[in-house]
């Protein structure tokens, strides 16, 4: 696989570009969500698990293995003749990636593992354990001399007995297919955590559940790229063959990435929930700010009229005459001609019965303008505006039966 055959008449198509794109991409969107889980945990004081520092070790190293591959289509791996350097860059960058394959799966083992009763603990840590053994096997082989390859007996291997070539191939599949069966195993595993769960609504496990089984479209990548990478036309040294191995690096990043990444969105429910109820405040906001303004254009309107009107009569219009009509008495659903022709006819009873002395058995009640131009925010301001406005009351009959509320004071007669 790492040797490419030296042919002076093959010319391989250099992927360095389409390499650099989506590793750095994959890598741009691990940290992004990396980033977010771990800000939403320090706002609100929940602190870091060790799940949170599995899945940071496994960012450092998805970033060490990238800087690493970049390094190695930057200085000749597209030429295809490669040196001793150039084989230890490739053996790190395939340890670093088996390495963050494993640590990533392990965090969300280890996050599963809070949610667990006794029995579901023991499959996770059968689980955890038996992939990183199978991890620690693979990196072991990257580094062994084999048996009858003369290509693998180089200095910076292994010194000691060499491994039979096949065992370590079939050792390797059999790695890869348990990776995939673990990305399926922890994607369905919060279903049967959370949905025995009698507290929770049916609604919300649901959501639970969903959103931490989307290590599946992780599971899905493995098997896709396991496939791929396992087709014969992967061993074939024409021109394309380079450029093969580029993508595989992809398939490889996307794996670990992809792990990181569905790990982060459960934890950004809150993140997002925040950002939702701040969309939603802005929006009544600006509706109360549109409502408030029109009250303010209608109000104005209706006590321009009747300044209007009250210059027509000869008042004066600093001071509110016996016709002022509060815009606290009119409401907002009914028509506002009809409240004005209401009030207008109650005030000329009023005036016809104002001459009443004093104890008379009529009932009154103020609907002057007892609050002036704004609506009461408190007790003390509703008792200040009742005074201001004490000086022009206007006093209208409510019932004829029983003498409630105060009449009007008696005229002042003044001595000359």
């Amino acid at each position: 696989m790492i040797f490419p055959r030296d042919d002076d008449d093959v010319e391989y198509i250099s992927p360095e570009k389409e390499v650099n794109v989506g590793l750095w991409t994959l890598f741009a969107g691990a940290t992004v969500f990396l980033g977010l889980r771990l800000w939403c945990k320090y706002t609100r004081r929940t602190g870091l698990w060790y799940d949170d520092y599995v899945l940071i070790a496994s960012w450092v190293v998805l970033m060490v293995t990238d800087i690493i591959i970049t390094a190695e289509f930057a200085t000749g791996y597209s030429s295809g003749y490669w040196d001793d350097r150039m084989h230890i860059l490739i053996n790190i960058s395939s340890c670093g990636t088996l390495i963050g394959q494993a640590w990533s799966k392990s965090a969300l083992g280890i996050t599963l593992l809070r949610m667990s009763n006794k029995r579901q603990m023991a499959i996770l840590w059968f689980c955890l354990i038996s992939m990183n053994i199978f991890m620690i096997l693979k990196v072991f082989f990257q580094w062994a001399k084999y048996c009858g390859k003369k290509d693998y007996q180089n200095w910076y291997r292994i010194q000691g007995p060499c491994i039979n070539y096949t065992a370590e191939e079939d050792i390797k599949v059999a790695g890869n297919t348990y990776n995939i069966i673990m990305d399926f195993i922890f994607a369905c595993f919060p279903w049967w955590i959370t949905w025995s769960l009698e507290k929770m609504r049916r609604i919300e496990k649901f959501a639970l559940c969903a959103t931490m089984s989307l290590g599946m479209v992780v599971a899905i990548i493995s098997a896709v790229r396991t496939t791929w990478k396992d087709r014969e036309i992967m061993h074939v040294h024409d021109e394309y063959y380079i450029w093969r191995n580029g993508m595989s690096n992809i398939w490889y990043s996307a794996e670990v990435a992809g792990t990181i990444i569905v790990q982060c969105i459960p934890i950004l429910r809150p993140f997002l929930r925040d950002i939702h109820v701040s969309l939603t405040s802005k929006k009544i906001s600006d509706a109360e700010g549109c409502q408030s303004n029109t009250w303010r254009s209608r109000g104005s309107t209706l006590v321009d009229a009747k300044r209007g009107s009250g210059q027509m009569n000869g008042e004066d219009n600093g001071r509110p005459g016996p016709d002022t009509i509060p815009l606290s008495v009119i409401t907002e659903e009914h028509d506002v001609k009809k409240d004005l022709s209401i009030i207008a006819e109650e005030q000329f009873d009023t005036r016809k019965t104002s001459s009443s002395p004093l104890g008379s058995d009529k009932s009154k009640i103020c609907v002057g303008p007892l609050f002036g131009d704004a609506w009461p925010l408190s007790g003390k301001e509703r008792t200040n505006n009742l005074i201001r406005s004490a000086q022009y009351n206007t006093w209208i009959d409510l019932d004829d039966d029983q003498p409630k509320g105060l009449s009007p004071p008696p005229s002042r007669i003044e001595r000359s």
